[in-house]
């Protein structure tokens, strides 16, 4: 049967009872919640904003169950990349935050039942409270087992490909190779974002017109990269360009290449997530995957490209730029 998780949800239970304690506590002492209580604290501790303790409750429930959920996400996407184990240190979002929260909030909640004026959360809270949280979410963490993961990362047979391209170019034609990565939630970040802060804007446009205009231009940026990562290779050079606009991020000539090697890695632990990502001595261009095409350049940083097929597309450059390919991670063309 096949896994369907191979990150433990029981890693989680400590950010879990953080969030069912506070629920827990809420309710049990609901009876001591003034009608009012500060929704809003100003830099001196003065409250700034009323309301019900039930939107603090909310507010807090809501934002915990979501970062409870985007940890597990973001744990499952590291495991499925380990080739071996590593600490997690995403893992202690959900506790970190989970922790503040809770904190923050009983410490409000009880100085409003105890009829306060000025609010503060007492540093000893902090200690015990996100100090104590982030030190299990460690401690689970370093239990942890290592579990293999069933997937490979995907290639493509790339038989006869080579032998045409050589042969194309040989006969003096011009090749334009592109190599797209657009996996769907970029879709989601570009179009559903920008929908949701322009939805805003024209809420608080009566408010202020300022926010409302900034938060319309974040969404007018955010749509700019609707259409994901192009690569683009030819006899001129390697160009990878950005979205709608087709903003150009990075360019290099065939001459500046020394080495070409199709290489494997995690995206979240080798460099802490997706886009444009920079750790030892590399900076790396991908939105999905874990393979792409790793390329030496002459006085300049190493580029690693994402790719949907990487074996193609450094067999492209292989082809155009003569250098040949120092090793092949994944797949023997």
């Amino acid at each position: 049967m096949k896994r369907r998780l191979i990150h433990p949800l029981w890693t989680h239970i400590p950010a879990a009872a953080l969030l069912v304690g506070f629920v827990v506590l809420f309710l049990a002492k609901l009876s001591d919640w003034p009608t009012r209580i500060p929704l809003q604290i100003g830099w001196s501790g003065e409250p700034t904003t009323w309301g019900s303790p039930w939107i603090a409750f909310g507010l807090v429930v809501a934002l915990g169950v979501f970062f409870l959920g985007l940890t597990i996400l973001l744990d499952e996407l590291w495991a499925r990349q380990e080739s071996h184990k590593r600490f997690n240190f995403l893992s202690l979002l959900d506790e970190l935050i989970l922790a503040l929260l809770v904190t923050i909030q009983v410490a409000f909640l009880q100085a409003a039942a105890d009829g306060a004026t000025v609010y503060r959360v007492p540093l000893v809270w902090f200690v015990a409270g996100v100090g104590g949280a982030v030190l299990l979410g460690v401690l689970v963490e370093l239990k942890r087992p290592y579990l293999a993961s069933e997937e490979t990362p995907r290639t493509h047979e790339a038989k006869g490909f080579r032998d045409n391209l050589k042969s194309r170019v040989g006969n003096g034609e011009r090749v334009v190779y592109w190599d797209v990565q657009n996996p769907k939630y970029v879709a989601w970040l570009s179009i559903g974002v920008p929908l949701l802060l322009w939805a805003a804007a024209g809420y608080l446009a009566q408010r202020s017109i300022w926010i409302a205009s900034l938060e319309a231009l974040v969404g007018v940026l955010l749509l700019q990269f609707y259409g994901g990562q192009r690569t683009r290779v030819t006899q001129d050079g390697i160009t990878i360009r950005y979205g709608l606009a087709g903003i150009r991020i990075f360019r290099c000539s065939l001459q500046e290449i020394s080495g070409i090697r199709i290489r494997s890695f995690a995206p979240l632990a080798d460099f802490g997530g997706y886009g444009i990502r920079t750790a030892k001595g590399v900076t790396a261009y991908y939105l999905a995957g874990r393979t792409g095409v790793q390329l030496v350049l002459i006085e300049r940083r190493s580029a690693l490209i994402g790719s949907s097929n990487p074996v193609r597309l450094a067999a492209v450059i292989e082809t155009l730029s003569g250098v040949p390919m120092a090793n092949e991670d994944e797949v023997v063309l």
